[in-house]
């Protein structure tokens, strides 16, 4: 017991809170989770398990391996969503190893309905615990205290349909984000291509919302980045590209109070800070095709397809065009099919196929001109493709198809018929009839050697230089000082992050918005005024600004943004208003103060 006399009140309900924050999300009737699944001899971690179903005759998992310091701790909890009640009991423990290796805790049960739950056991590898006291709980060894988060505590990982697939079989790839504290935004991720592959990118599922998901007993917010439906264009064991940027969380810290606003709601507990992760590489075996009974016309189709040839029409001139229509339905890699190769009769004159898609099919029109006469059969138009399904070459058999090609108009193209010279019309891009009788010639233009166009091509080359070297002086001496590039580049840097509380006050979400609103009035008064972001407070900027001779209307207008700002964001939902028109009195006020700050220059 004198152990826990060591254990700070404030430390026993974080252990409850870090288990009811999001535990009515989980799609399991009762579970059991740890709050980290590495840890150190004599140094305290949570073990819980959670009901969410009417149940009795809890049976405890098997803890004699560990020293419970505290528990069993009990919080029960009620929440509505979209009009359905929930409810969960929380049961939990303080523990501390006693020795080193890998210990599993045992399953715990409870009744319901007449059937017996159990959780799934929980392995957890314990390793050498730190110098001094292992058994007293230090407040930096919460990761919730720590100065850096936890790489295990954030991470993306990189999720495929399928590890192997053949070339021209499409998969879905996924990026999804895991993380045990509260995700506020994404920073630095860019849309991922993937060698070795034709992608595109999808909707992903998480649609702006994070989820809880339980990983190998412990639960994590997630969101999924990014969702691309790929295709392999090549065989071989591809790796596909890393992800990296940086996730905003926000953790608790023991940071005091800053203002009055923080010291009466508590706020100051909490920081919003940046954690770049980067996923794994994942390796996918691409199979090729096989070669056993591949056909002649394969031209690379895998999936399910139907087939279909048409033409305009049977019966025309020679000289004549019509269409020959070639349609290819179904699932698979359409987008990557090229035009079939053509074995037309000798006589017909072909062009590039227009290309052309809607949903699920894709059309090649080629556009076909039969130039001698007589009855054709268009044969050698079958379409073939690989099928996943039977892992076998499926050929689809055209229609039969017969052209029947009359003589040729005499005034068609490629007719041998005679025409008179005074009935051809001369035109400037024309080929003409030799002109008879006496001519001129005349001299059309000079020499380019020593001209005067010579020489302005000869002194340009040296002026460009020149206009380069200038240029680029007048760069480096605008770019040296540091303070006035920040202070031109504040207004641009600002606009950048209103664009942001724009998309979020399209999607009413005052608390984000508002943090955005706030962050690009601190990131522009902090560049524009030279004042490090540590000493950006309300009188250090009424302060600066009253030096500068800003107008006092503007002066109270900023303040009293900068105050409803900040109050929402320590205050989540307890600030309402027109988000459009707090969005248009930024804008004015970050306009205003640009236009007197460089009238003050």
């Amino acid at each position: 017991m004198s152990i826990i006399n060591k254990i700070n009140n404030k430390w026993l309900l974080s252990i409850i809170a870090s288990f009811v924050f999001v535990f009515t999300a989980h799609s399991q009737g009762f579970y059991a989770q740890v709050s980290s699944k590495k840890v150190q001899v004599g140094v305290p971690f949570e073990y819980a398990v959670v009901i969410t179903v009417n149940a009795n005759n809890y049976a405890p998992a098997n803890l004699k391996e560990f020293d419970i310091v505290s528990g069993p701790n009990q919080s029960n909890s009620v929440q509505y969503t979209n009009g359905v009640m929930t409810q969960q009991m929380v049961i939990s423990y303080g523990l501390v190893a006693k020795k080193e290796g890998k210990i599993t805790i045992g399953v715990a049960s409870v009744m319901s309905g007449g059937q017996k739950l159990e959780s799934e056991p929980i392995t957890i590898e314990v390793v050498k615990g730190g110098t001094g006291n292992q058994s007293n709980f230090n407040q930096n060894d919460d990761p919730k205290f720590n100065s850096k988060v936890s790489g295990g505590d954030v991470f993306i990982r990189t999720g495929i349909s399928k590890n192997k697939c053949y070339v021209g079989e499409q998969v879905t790839i996924t990026q999804k984000i895991y993380s045990r504290l509260q995700m506020i935004g994404f920073q630095k991720f860019a849309q991922p291509t993937y060698d070795g592959f034709y992608s595109q990118a999808q909707e992903s599922v998480s649609k702006g919302q994070a989820v809880v998901e339980n990983l190998d007993g412990v639960n994590y917010y997630t969101y999924e980045l990014f969702r691309s439906s790929a295709i392999a264009n090549k065989s071989g064991k591809i790796s596909l590209n890393s992800v990296e940027g940086d996730v905003i969380v926000r953790r608790q810290t023991n940071a005091k109070p800053k203002n009055v606003f923080e010291q009466f709601f508590g706020s100051a507990g909490y920081e919003d800070v940046p954690v770049t992760v980067k996923s794994k590489p994942l390796i996918i075996d691409v199979l090729p095709v096989p070669e056993e009974g591949k056909p002649t016309n394969y031209f690379g189709a895998v999936g399910d397809f139907s087939y279909k040839v048409q033409v305009t029409r049977n019966e025309l001139k020679a000289n004549d065009a019509f269409n020959l229509k070639m349609t290819i339905s179904g699932k698979g890699n359409l987008k990557l099919l090229d035009s079939p190769k053509l074995n037309l009769p000798e006589s017909f004159e072909t062009y590039d196929a227009k290309i052309s898609e809607s949903g699920n099919s894709k059309t090649f029109d080629y556009l076909v001109i039969p130039r001698n006469e007589g009855e054709f059969k268009l044969e050698n138009l079958d379409f073939s493709y690989f099928s996943l399904d039977s892992k076998k070459y499926i050929t689809i058999p055209s229609q039969e198809i017969k052209i029947n090609v009359l003589p040729a108009d005499p005034n068609s193209k490629g007719a041998q018929v005679f025409t008179q010279q005074s009935q051809v019309k001369e035109t400037e891009n024309d080929i003409r009839y030799i002109k008879k009788g006496d001519f001129l010639l005349t001299e059309s233009e000079t020499e380019f050697f020593n001209s005067s166009k010579h020489i302005l091509f000869l002194i340009l080359p040296f002026f460009a230089l020149g206009v380069g070297l200038f240029i680029r002086r007048n760069y480096i001496k605008n770019n040296s000082n540091l303070v006035l590039v920040k202070e031109r580049k504040a207004a641009r840097l600002a606009k950048k992050q209103l664009v942001n509380a724009e998309k979020l006050m399209k999607l009413n979400s005052k608390d984000e918005f508002y943090t955005e609103i706030l962050m690009a009035i601190n990131s522009y008064l902090g560049n524009k005024l030279n004042i490090p972001a540590s000493d950006l407070s309300h009188e250090k900027i009424k302060n600066v600004l009253e030096n500068k001779k800003v107008d006092i209307q503007c002066l109270k207008k900023l303040i009293t943004t900068l105050e409803t700002s900040e109050y929402a964001k320590y205050a989540p939902g307890a600030v309402s208003g027109d988000l459009q028109q707090v969005y248009k009195n930024t804008v004015e006020l970050i306009t205003d103060l640009e236009e007197q700050l460089n009238k003050k220059v």
